[in-house]
């Protein structure tokens, strides 16, 4: 310990600074791509070289090399300094190789370290193309060996990190290959399930929501509307002359023209709109539209002559609607406001029959 206090005296402030930023990014890191980025920056601001390669030995090798600018690429064994670092994996005795490359006319000088010593797991190799005198080598291998020591420790808690999703993948994989038929039958469970809440909440004969899918749907949006203070419609709506169908006509021509009816006021209004069914004759909707409420029922009325021009019915299909536009600023319920749209309604079919 006083030995390490000792050798980390003799760095500089900033690279004091550069070793710290680079612990701190390194711990905030979690993933392999981001971490290189970091180090191959702290290498390229605290040692000036020309190429350096950094060898990952885990499941496999894996090799990085950096140019001069720190900017990590993907290397091959066909590297210059994949031997000198290959051979620490195998025989690290020696802390460092500053000799030569075999060039004896003065040529490229390199250095390579291991950590940890006793079984080298990360090896980084720096080389350059002029003569490094000992001293500045000295001073990049104390640089470099903290480098080194912060690579090994992020990348490998990164590689741990691999393993273990990749053990829970295959355990998970596992598990469900030998789990199919249970899986299978929660699937069609909660498959049954969510048909029969559709169910609850949807009228059979139409399709539209019934009245607790209506209040249940619409409710939500309502509380949203009067939260930002948005414009928002309710639509109240009875199928005018159904009794006389039915008794002339018969309850089949009556489900059909309740069906004929459900289609022409959902297509009304917009798919985000919630339109349902409360039940015989009568029909609801609630939309966020900041349209006058002549333009809504006149929508309805062009839709019903469009309908009933092109489809042969022994019936017209004809709908009193009432509209209200809810005040966002007030404090009432959505059910006050429906009951206020069936009043609009009524006193509509009551102005049609005078």
């Amino acid at each position: 310990m006083r030995k390490h206090r000792l050798e980390t005296r003799q760095l500089g402030p900033a690279q004091l600074g550069i070793l710290l930023t680079l612990a701190r990014d390194l711990l905030q890191t979690d993933e392999a791509q981001g971490s290189l980025a970091l180090i191959g920056r702290a290498l390229a601001e605290m040692v000036r070289f020309d190429s350096a390669l950094l060898l990952l030995r885990g499941d496999r090798i894996d090799l990085v090399e950096f140019d001069s600018y720190g900017i990590a690429h993907s290397a091959g064994t066909g590297h210059p300094l994949y031997r000198a670092a290959v051979r620490m994996t195998a025989d690290v005795a020696a802390a460092a190789d500053a000799q030569p490359n075999g060039d004896e006319c003065g040529g490229p000088r390199r250095l390579v370290l291991a950590v940890p010593a006793h079984a080298a797991a990360v090896v980084l190799a720096v080389s350059w193309i002029h003569d490094v005198d000992t001293a500045t080598q000295d001073a990049y291998k104390r640089t470099l060996t903290y480098i080194l020591q912060l690579a090994g420790a992020a990348l490998g808690k990164i590689e741990s990190q691999t393993s273990l999703e990749r053990l829970l993948r295959e355990q998970r994989q596992e598990i469900a290959d030998t789990s199919v038929t249970h899986a299978e039958e929660l699937k069609q469970r909660d498959e049954a399930v969510s048909e029969m809440r559709m169910l609850s909440l949807t009228d059979v004969l139409t399709g539209l929501y019934n009245r607790r899918g209506f209040f249940l749907q619409a409710e939500q949006i309502y509380k949203l509307a009067r939260r930002k203070r948005t414009k928002s419609a309710v639509i109240f709506a009875d199928i005018d002359g159904l009794k006389r169908v039915n008794d002339e006509l018969g309850h089949e021509a009556g489900d059909a023209m309740i069906r004929d009816a459900a289609l022409v006021f959902r297509q009304s209004f917009r798919h985000a709109d919630v339109v349902a069914r409360l039940g015989g004759d009568e029909f609801v909707a609630y939309t966020l539209d900041d349209e006058q409420p002549e333009v809504i029922l006149s929508r309805i009325d062009a839709n019903l002559r469009a309908f009933n021009l092109m489809q042969e019915r022994p019936y017209c299909v004809s709908i009193s609607a009432g509209v209200v536009l809810v005040d966002s600023s007030a404090d009432q319920t959505l059910s006050h406001y429906v009951l206020l749209a069936d009043e609009q309604m009524y006193a509509q079919k009551r102005s049609r029959l005078h």
